[in-house]
């Protein structure tokens, strides 16, 4: 690198100027010619100098509402009156509709049984909040991360996830206690998913005679009415779009504007009132991922009585190895409080590690939760438009989703 692209990396770095030529006042200042400016930041991006340029937000802002949910998933086929014999049917099906998996024969079960699982996890990557999927060595087998914007009821999306896909139990696990770190997914790969504050507001209620009632407005209109409150909905666009690639031309917010239907004048409106909001950092340069290998990272759970997790939370969050450590809600067959993510990998690092920690905060039980393998992994998209249409094609599991027994 030149003198003059470490100058223009430095105020790439600070954020382009809402002005309608920006490049121009960044080739003012790095003393570039206007012409190669866009040349000399494509060649800078090549070289892996940067990683480009885009806006950067501030999630904190958005009001979204997160939890992770762990299912049990996949143990027990359920089998369809379709997979009996039609010989047996008559008597099986005659008492109480029920269907039996020793009345299909074994070979077509386990047809039967793939096609059932692989369909149940794509009925939950298919929810455009669920950016994060894998499978842990559990009863509860399949975990998964998922985000809505404000104005969703995030409790009644999970349960409708859980009755889509067939779950025979699941878990709602959102944060209620942060001891250390951001959350459970930035800890997993920073760099793909950056601090969520995962949070969750429990709603009160819900009698089956209201629960329509309460959630009628949203299933009537788009997200851009529900969130009304928070944002405006040409905010809402400018955040969509502001999460496409940034252009690169000479008048890239002109661009936007074009793409939204709205005078340059406007976006660069809309774009300052998202900074005054405290939505948007800044547009400028952002680092590129290091390529560097993390060390492997482990989930262990602590069954902690909750007069004991104020005092004990603190002390797990003292150690280097600990990553991340978040108070959570405890069942009666998943009785555990506090979740650690854990710097380990190998079966003799973990126990060593949960020794290591037994001596600062006392022998609890605890479970070590290994990832086996990873399903769903993707970067956070706000306020997608396709969280709409998905809410509108299965809102209609609602009402019996939340009257089932799930939880």
């Amino acid at each position: 690198m030149d003198e003059k692209d470490r100058l223009l990396l430095t105020y790439l770095q600070n954020g382009l100027p809402l002005i309608p030529r920006p490049f121009d006042v960044l080739a003012a200042k790095s003393r570039a010619d206007n012409a190669d400016l866009l040349v000399r930041i494509q060649r800078l991006k090549k070289e892996g100098t940067f990683g480009g340029i885009k806006a950067i937000l501030e999630p904190r802002a958005f009001h979204y509402q997160s939890a992770w949910v762990a299912m049990r998933l996949g143990e027990k086929h359920q089998v369809s009156p379709e997979d009996v014999p039609k010989e047996q049917q008559s008597v099986r099906l005659g008492e109480k509709h029920q269907v039996f998996p020793e009345d299909v024969p074994n070979e077509q079960q386990s047809a039967r049984r793939g096609e059932s699982s692989d369909a149940r996890l794509e009925v939950l990557w298919q929810h455009p909040g669920v950016i994060y999927g894998c499978e842990r060595e559990h009863e509860f087998n399949l975990w998964f991360f998922i985000a809505v914007p404000a104005g969703y009821d995030l409790e009644v999306h999970v349960r409708c996830l859980a009755k889509l896909s067939g779950a025979q139990r699941f878990l709602f696990l959102p944060v209620c206690k942060v001891f250390k770190g951001n959350d459970l997914l930035s800890s997993l790969d920073a760099e793909i998913f950056p601090a969520m504050s995962e949070c969750f507001e429990k709603r009160q209620t819900v009698g089956s005679s209201n629960l329509m009632e309460r959630l009628g407005r949203e299933c009537r209109t788009p997200a851009e009415t529900v969130l009304k409150d928070w944002f405006l909905a040409e905010e809402v666009e400018m955040i969509r779009q502001l999460q496409e690639p940034f252009p690169l031309t000479d008048e890239p917010y002109r661009k936007i504007a074009v793409d939204l239907g709205i005078t340059e004048a406007q976006a660069l409106e809309r774009i300052k009132s998202l900074i005054q909001k405290g939505c948007l950092k800044r547009i400028g340069s952002f680092s590129k991922p290091s390529g560097v290998v993390s060390a492997a990272k482990t989930l262990v759970v602590w069954q902690i009585p909750e007069e004991k997790l104020e005092r004990i939370g603190p002390e797990i969050a003292k150690m280097a190895e600990v990553l991340c450590a978040d108070g959570r809600p405890a069942f009666s067959e998943f009785p555990y409080s506090l979740y650690t993510m854990v710097r380990a990998g190998t079966s003799e690092e973990i126990e060593a590690l949960v020794r290591r920690i037994q001596e600062h905060i006392g022998k609890w039980p605890h479970r070590v939760l290994v990832t086996t393998r990873e399903l769903k992994k993707k970067k956070m998209n706000y306020f997608p438009k396709e969280l709409d249409a998905w809410w509108h094609e299965n809102r209609h599991a609602v009402e019996t989703a939340f009257h089932e027994n799930s939880m």
